[in-house]
This record gives C-alpha cells, structure tokens and sequence, in this order.
C-alpha cells in the first residue's frame, strides 16, 4: 500500500474531527429542539446529515466519519443527560442507520447525482431507509432505552418515522447542497429565482404556523409544489426543511393549526405534526422524481434531436424521412450537394427524377419495406438538376411513425457512388477481359490459396480435363490430381507455398491423352510478405517435346534405315569398352558390307538401292538381339556391336546368322535380287582403343572380301600370334587387300 502524503493525513485528520464536532452539535441541537417533553424527537436530522456526508465523501474515510460520528453522538447524549444504555443504544442505532443507507446507495446505484442513475436511486434509498430505520428502531427498544418508559410499540414507531423522514429530507438537502456547490455560485438569476421561491414558501409557512384560528395546512402545499416544479430536488429539500423548522418551532412555542387541537397532549400534538411533515413529504418527493426524470429524458431527447440534427443536416450522406404515398417529410441539406435541389423541392414525390430502368426496382423495394419491415439496400440512377445521372446507394429502413393516419415510415441513408460504380464498372470490364485472355491462352491457368484449395481455373483447364470448374472451385489439389502425379508434385507445391518460383516439367493423362508440359508456380504474396497461395501457368509442350525427341532420333539414328548412327555407335562403344575395362567383358564388333552395291545402284538406281539398304537394315535387325546395336556408318557400310559375347563362337554364330540372312532374295521393285555381304568379326577380351578395335574389325571385313565376299572371317585380338601377322592400317583400301595377300584367307 502507498502511504499517503503527511498531509492529506493530516487534512483527513482535521475532517475526522469536524464530523465528530458536527455530528456531536446536531445531535444535541435536535434532541433541544426537536424532542418534545424528553421523548422521541420528532424529526431526527442527523442520519440524514450523516448519510449525505457519506455519499459525497471519499470511501476511504468512511469508517472513520462512523466512528467520529459515534462518538460525537454519544458525547451529545451523555452531556444531554440521557441514561448510560440509552446514549449507547440510541447512538449506535443512528450510527448504523447512516452507514446500512450509504454503503446500499454507493454499491448498488454508484454516482447518486447522476441523471441516469435517479430512478434507482430513488428505490434503493427507500429500501435502505426503510430497512435501517427499522434495524435502529428494534435496537432502541431492546436496549429499553426509554426516558419516560413508553411501551415497546411506541419506541419503534416513533424512532421509525422520525428518522425516516430525517433521512429523506437531510440526505437529499446535503447532496443537493453539495451539487449547488459544486457549481459554483455564478448562477445569479438561477440562485434569484430560487430565492423567491424559498422566500415564498417560507412566507407562507410562517403565515399558516404563526395563527392557531383556522386549519390552513394545505396552504403550504402550492407554494412548496411550486419549488418543486421549478427547482426539482433543490426546491423539495430547502422547501420541506424550512417547512420543518418553522413547523417546529412554531409547534413548541405554542402556535399553529396544531393548537385547533386542545384535547391533546403535547405529545401527540407533535406526533400529530410527524404525520404532517410525512405526508408532505410524500407528496412533494414523488413529485419531485418524477420531475427529475422528466427532465433527464427531455434533456436526453433533447441532445438526441439535437444530434440528430447535427449529423443529419451536415452529412455529406442523404437523410429522407418517407412516407407510404411517395411524400417525404424531411429532406436533408446534403441533397444539394447530391442532386442538387433545395430540400423543399423534393418532399413530394419525384418519381420522374428517378431513371426509368431501375424505377421499378425502386418501388419495388419501397414496397417491400412498409409491408415486411427490416433493412434493404438498394442502388439506382437519380437525375441531377445538371441533366446527368447520379448513382445513389440508399439504406432504408421501416420505423414507426409519429405522423396522424401513418403506422409506418422509412428513414433513409442515400449516398453518391458514381465514382464506385465508374470504378466497379471499369473493374468487371478489366476483369472480363483479362478472363477472357486467361479463357484464350495456350496455357492451364489456376489459383490455389495456402491450403491447396482451388479459387480459380481458366477454361482451358475445363477444356483439357472435360470438367466443370465450378466443380473444381474450393476442393484441394489432392483431390483433383492423379494420385500418382500428386506426390511428384507437392515438393513443388512446398517450395511455391514457402515463396519460391518454381519451374519443373513432367507428363500428365488427361482424357485418355498423354501429354507432356511445363508447369510455372508463382507464389502469391501479400503486401505484408506473407505467401497467401500461388498462381500455377501450365504449358502444353507435348509438340515441343515431341520435336526434342525427334532431334535427338535424328541425331542418333540413320534417317534412311531407322538404325543407329555413327554419333550414336561411337558414343555406345566408348560407353562398352569403359564397362568392359571395368568388368572384363568380353566385346565383339562385326563389320558387315554389302556385296556389289555400286553395280546394284548403277543398274537399277538409287531408288533401288535405298530400297535394299532398307532391308538389308531390317534384316539386320532382326538378326540380332535387342541387347545388340546394329548400326549403319554410311554407304553401304554397317556394323554390329556385341557387349556380352562370352565366347568367339558365339560372336561367330551372329555373323553366320547374317551371312544366312543376307542370302535370300531381295525381293524390290523392279526385280529380285541375290545381295550377299562381306562380314568382318573383331573379338577381344581386353578392350583396346575404339580405333583400334575398328581398325581389326575392317582388316577382317576386308579379308573376307578378298576370300570372295558372301563369308565372314574372325580376328581374335588377344590372339598374339594372329595379332602379329596384322601388317599396318592401309593407305587405301587397294593397297591394304593387295599387302595381306593371302594372309587374309587363313584368318578365317
């Protein structure tokens, strides 16, 4: 806890004090004045004043102004010269009274001057009166405390009624007090005319208790109302305490409309007052609240209007008050701005102003709300005193209505959005044409947000996959893309959702089709930098792939028999002979020739001849596995390349199948022809050079020339002997067959 300043502790103190001094004097000048014969007091003020001090004093303070005020009670009592338990009975009683009201007020109302808060105020400081007082009364007359030995009935009452309309009247004039003072006294024809006010109810008071002839009580009434009419709390507090005082005094000095009652005892002539005072103060408090509240709620429809006015006549929006038959009774400044007119040119109906195409729907709407109620908006074209057409957003509603032989009227809310619908307008033509160039391009177009949720698919992705987009709209990529596509693709869908442009290629089937395409994810980022999604742009390059692919045939293929090419036989050898040098297989190249070519062309034609170089290939073909590459180098020269031939004769046996193959007839148009071919076999387990290897393979194909064509001869390169007898490569091919002589039929 913060310790409070020496000097508010000493201020606190020095209040403390004067509570317990006030409260002391109160109390001793109420029982001297207000308690007839020693008895009950009439009126008992002290409560209320207490109370009122406790209301508009900070909570912190309020046990001790109790206990100060305790105190003070039962020194004034002990030096009245009251009995010992009635000084403790009675002061204690008084005590509670004051704290059971204050504490009910401050915590279940709060701010009891609040306009708001007067109503329950008015409730909870009854209950809690009511309820205090009668705690107080019963604690009085179980101690006994009673000076004269009345009867236990007669305490409680007594005690009751006194400090109840003690309570009423001195806790509201100390809060009333405390309000006028906290406004300041400036208010001089306020404080004027509450004088006057005062003064006559005072004057009349003084003038009905000062002759004792004639009854005339409710005489004080009008003038004390009166107060009550023009000053509310103010004038019902001061009013009945100078009602009350007067009264008094009057009473006890012997004068006043109480004398007309000779029969009685004092006692109950002051009793007799009691009841005059209380129902004075349930004819004026009533009054009074009820007032009071008026006032708040005339204050509050007031400022309500007034507001209303304010933001109604400077809104730049358009505020109309309208009726069944078209007629508006109020317009508000803002149409000229809006439309241009003077409010007083648009309370009647002006259908005319509004354009002919959206009229009905107007009226429609209009209609729809006197008879069902609710909110509708509605959005239409109003011509401007200009000449051109203004688009007016409006906001309706069905409220009651005050007007003689209405049940209804719709308060309005209409607004200028021409810009937003130029604006809108330009917008849906953007977007239509950007659709429609979406619709159009070559390409599969798509949205997907952060959860892999479709939000947009162009038509050509409709088109592709024969699906309705709107079917596709809102369900995720995993569940429209192929099962087995999908997993190849989320690393992808990863990597765009993290921020990263991606571009990958691959195949999907769409409709019994393959095709082959390039897919571009572009990820779709906020201002703020945070990846909301992606755009995915998908290509159709199954022509493009189809022409890559054939580039690479062609570049590895022969375009006149479909078989391998000397690009791709070189680069399938040096790929063999790595392996073989790896793995020690064995690699067998046959050199194939065919027999008399150039006479084949010169007779029949290169037609002709292209014709047997096509089956002369296919022949090939099918001669060998599919493990095997067959190759043609050019001309008329062909080679095949064996990886795995374990052993010579197997190679052998593949050159024999050729040799047998070549040996029927080529049957080609003009005539059938008998085509043989000269076949050389090189064979070698520990793989030298590719030149080296050929060089061999040429030497065989060249010696089974020489041995009269249509046969094959063999050359087994790790044949030392036979490998010596190999002279050098040739300078050309005459003077190669023309050096290995005879040499060349031995190597068979």
């Amino acid at each position: 806890m913060v310790e409070q300043p020496v000097w508010q502790r000493m201020g606190d103190g020095i209040r403390v004090t004067a509570i317990a001094l006030l409260i002391g004097s109160a109390t001793w000048l109420t029982i001297s004045l207000a308690r007839p014969d020693g008895g009950v007091a009439i009126v008992w003020a002290v409560g209320g004043v207490l109370t009122g001090i406790l209301l508009k004093s900070p909570h912190r303070l309020w046990v001790a102004y109790l206990i100060a005020a305790l105190l003070g009670g039962l020194l004034a009592r002990y030096l009245w010269g009251d009995p010992l338990l009635s000084v403790i009975g009675r002061s204690l009683a008084s005590t509670i009274e004051a704290g059971v009201v204050a504490y009910a007020l401050r915590h279940a109302v709060g701010e009891v001057s609040a306009p708001e808060n007067l109503t329950r105020v008015a409730w909870v400081a009854l209950s809690a009166t009511a309820f205090g007082c009668l705690v107080g009364a019963l604690l009085v007359a179980i101690t006994g405390a009673s000076p004269n030995d009345h009867a236990f009935q007669m305490i409680v009452s007594t005690w009751f009624a006194a400090h109840t309309l003690g309570m009423v009247i001195f806790a509201t004039l100390i809060v009333v007090a405390s309000e006028l003072h906290r406004e300041g006294f400036g208010r001089v024809a306020y404080y004027g005319k509450f004088a006057r006010s005062m003064g006559l109810v005072i004057a009349t008071t003084l003038w009905v208790f000062t002759q004792s002839r004639y009854p005339l009580l409710f005489l004080t009434y009008p003038p004390l109302l009166l107060a009550v009419f023009r000053h509310r709390f103010a004038g019902f507090a001061f009013g009945i305490t100078f009602v009350l005082v007067i009264s008094i005094i009057a009473t006890q000095s012997g004068h006043g409309p109480m004398m007309l009652a000779a029969a009685l005892t004092p006692t109950e002539r002051f009793l007799l007052l009691q009841v005059f005072i209380a129902i004075t103060c349930l004819t004026t408090l009533p009054v009074a609240v009820v007032l009071a509240e008026r006032g708040r709620l005339t204050a509050e429809l007031r400022d309500s209007e007034y507001n209303y006015r304010l933001l109604a006549d400077y809104s730049r929006d358009l505020v109309v008050r309208l009726l069944p038959d078209g007629r508006r009774l109020y317009v508000s400044p803002s149409v000229k701005e809006v439309l241009g007119y003077e409010p007083r040119d648009l309370l009647q109906p002006r259908w005319d102003l509004v354009h002919p195409d959206d009229r009905a729907t107007l009226v429609d709407t209009m209609g729809h709300l006197f008879r069902d109620g609710g909110t509708a908006t509605v959005v239409y074209r109003a011509l401007h005193q200009r000449g051109n057409y203004v688009w007016i957003e409006a906001i309706g509603r069905r409220v009651p209505s005050a007007q003689p032989g209405c049940t209804h009227e719709v308060i309005y809310v209409g607004r200028d959005v021409s810009r937003r619908i130029v604006a809108e307008q330009s917008l849906t033509a953007s977007e239509r044409r950007l659709r429609a160039i979406a619709d159009n391009l070559p390409a599969m177009v798509i949205q997907v947000d952060a959860a892999q949720r479709y939000t947009y698919v162009n038509a050509q992705f409709a088109r592709l996959f024969a699906i309705d987009p709107a079917l596709v709209i809102g369900r995720t990529m995993q569940e429209i893309v192929d099962p087995k596509l999908y997993p190849t693709i989320l690393p992808n869908i990863e990597a765009a959702l993290r921020g990263e442009r991606v571009t990958f290629e691959g195949e999907i089937f769409a409709n019994g089709k393959r095709y082959y395409r390039q897919a571009n994810y572009v990820p779709d980022v906020e201002a703020d930098g945070s990846v909301v999604g992606f755009y995915s742009l998908t290509y159709d390059i199954t022509e493009l792939q189809a022409a890559k692919e054939e580039l690479v045939r062609i570049a590895q293929h022969d375009n006149l028999t479909g078989l391998a090419n000397r690009n791709q036989f070189n680069e399938r050898l040096a790929i063999a002979l790595v392996k073989s040098h790896r793995h020690r297989n064995p690699i067998a190249l046959i050199y194939l020739d065919i027999d008399h070519f150039k006479e084949i062309n010169d007779c029949f034609g290169h037609a002709v001849g292209d014709a047997v170089l096509r089956e002369f290939s296919s022949r090939l073909r099918e001669s060998v596995r599919a493990t095997d590459l067959p190759v043609r180098l050019g001309g008329d020269e062909f080679v095949v390349l064996i990886e795995d031939a374990d052993t010579p004769d197997n190679a052998k046996a593949v050159a024999q199948k050729l040799l047998d193959a070549m040996r029927r007839d080529f049957i080609v148009e003009p005539a059938s022809l008998r085509v043989g071919a000269s076949i050389g076999v090189a064979y070698t387990r520990t793989p030298p050079a590719a030149d080296a290897l050929l060089k061999v393979a040429d030497y065989a194909l060249y010696a089974a020339k020489i041995a009269g064509r249509d046969t094959f001869r063999f050359i087994d390169m790790d044949d030392e002997a036979v490998a010596m007898t190999l002279p050098p490569p040739p300078k050309a091919p005459r003077q190669f067959v023309d050096s290995i002589g005879e040499q060349g039929s031995e190597l068979a």
